[in-house]
């Protein structure tokens, strides 16, 4: 058995493995559903705990959605409300703000291959959803 071409077979592979994974992951790229960027910040907000809670579980089982981070009760999301408020010098605001009316969130990450934009259109139609692309670069809007 000859040796010879296991060699060259082995680095073209290596090669193309590289070159593969620098397209997908290379600094400022972003395709829909990679992991790397996380460019969307697709933010889901429900007016109670429960509904936060029953739409997690939902979401966690739905193909398209890769994971469900950062769930919010009303409660926390009112003491970080508080206190961004009163951080900016608004205690007005921030006395005004009541846990009833501060919504419940949590935060999707889309499945691989997933559009995030696609995906909150969908979610609108029976959620409020906030899609933000964090990496867009605020000099692009000039």
């Amino acid at each position: 058995m000859s040796r010879g071409p296991l060699l060259p077979t082995v680095a073209l592979a290596l090669v193309t493995g590289v070159v593969v994974a620098s397209a997908l992951f290379a600094p400022g790229r972003h395709v829909p559903g990679s992991p790397s960027p996380q460019c969307a910040a697709l933010q889901v907000l429900l007016d109670t705990d429960e509904e936060m809670r029953r739409v997690a579980g939902e979401l966690r089982g739905d193909a398209r959605v890769r994971e469900v981070l950062d769930e919010r009760t009303q409660a926390d999301n009112h003491a970080r409300l508080t206190a961004q408020l009163r951080a900016s010098g608004r205690d007005d605001l921030a006395d005004a703000a009541r846990v009833e009316g501060t919504p419940a969130s949590l935060r999707v990450v889309e499945a691989f291959g997933v559009d995030a934009a696609e995906l909150a259109e969908e979610l609108r139609l029976e959620h409020r959803v906030n899609l933000v692309d964090v990496c867009a670069d605020p000099g692009d809007g000039d």
